[in-house]
């Protein structure tokens, strides 16, 4: 579930850091790349402050009936969390490696932004993405440090491999 969540809602990002000239880009880079220089408790605890009862969004979230600290979901909150920059970084550079002449020659066919994504930018990286996914689901696969914070260790429910052994 994290790998697919990433790949879904984070190829987005790199595409955008790799076409982008922002000055934002540099604060974006290094909120990217924070989950894999924080040990992996810290981004657990993060996680659990923004999240629990009484985090930043969690009070919230409570209030609505919605609980999510300790739960399958949190399991997959905090894979997703500290594997995800893997892949953003992967896909950054895969996408910055197709010139941009190719999707500007695309675009002057007649074709639209889709299409120039899914027929030039897409195979011409894929290799990046597809090390960039297989990256990502062996980094959650292993998560051990966010998940015991922010998901607990109860088994049948939040229980994963790396808390079992």
């Amino acid at each position: 579930m994290a790998m697919a969540l990433t790949v879904v809602l984070g190829t987005p990002v790199p595409l955008l850091l790799a076409h982008t000239r922002s000055r934002w880009k540099g604060i974006l880079d290094a909120l990217i790349d924070l989950p894999v220089v924080l040990p992996p408790g810290v981004a657990g605890l993060s996680l659990l402050m923004a999240f629990g009862r009484r985090g930043l969004v969690g009070g919230a979230l409570q209030a609505m009936g919605v609980e999510v600290v300790f739960t399958q979901a949190a399991v997959v909150m905090a894979q997703t969390s500290v594997a995800s920059p893997l892949y953003v970084r992967a896909a950054a550079i895969g996408f910055a490696g197709v010139e941009p002449e190719l999707g500007q020659a695309a675009a002057m066919d007649g074709a639209s932004r889709w299409q120039v994504f899914r027929h030039v930018i897409l195979p011409l990286s894929w290799s990046a993405l597809v090390s960039g996914a297989a990256m990502t689901w062996a980094r959650a696969l292993g998560e051990f440090g966010a998940t015991i914070v922010f998901a607990g260790n109860f088994p049948g429910r939040t229980q994963t491999m790396p808390l079992a052994v």
